[in-house]
């Protein structure tokens, strides 16, 4: 049992790293979110029967809702330490740009996240994040262009 629960963990760590990463804003709250997220996936033996896509939605769902559990505290809304903030993930990928998507409204960083890093459809994001496909699809394309002008701005 706990081997599986290893194999998880292994498989599905980069993802919820990545997404704590983009939605808190010092180390200790993301650390916090991906130990509660792997926490409640252990005292879920059910969902480890599930497909690897069931269980990763699962996985980035759990993420998100702990995600803003976590900000919606007080104590949390006043403490930014982004600068003290390394994520040690075995992909290579942008810090930079992974940086320019944080500065985004959440409303359009999410998307754009689940969308380009994670692989999910307009559809599984609609699901995830309980919104209108037509929604998703809007805030991708807001995203995009907001994300395009923070990039065209930088190297101006």
């Amino acid at each position: 049992m706990s081997d599986l629960f290893e194999q998880l963990v292994e498989k599905y760590a980069d993802t919820v790293t990545r997404i704590c990463y983009m939605n808190l804003e010092n180390r200790a709250d993301a650390e916090d979110a991906w130990q509660n997220v792997f926490l409640k996936l252990y005292g879920s033996p059910a969902m480890w029967e599930k497909t690897a896509e069931e269980l990763k939605k699962w996985l980035v769902t759990v993420t998100l809702n702990e995600c803003r559990d976590i900000k919606r505290k007080l104590f949390h809304r006043n403490h930014y330490d982004i600068d003290s903030l390394q994520v040690s993930v075995e992909q290579d990928f942008d810090f930079g740009l992974i940086e320019k998507i944080r500065s985004l409204p959440v409303k359009y960083a999410q998307p754009i996240m689940l969308f380009y890093f994670e692989g999910y459809s307009v559809k599984e994001i609609s699901v995830i994040l309980s919104t209108k496909e037509n929604t998703v699809k809007s805030r991708l394309k807001r995203g995009r262009e907001l994300l395009k002008g923070v990039l065209t701005d930088e190297f101006l």
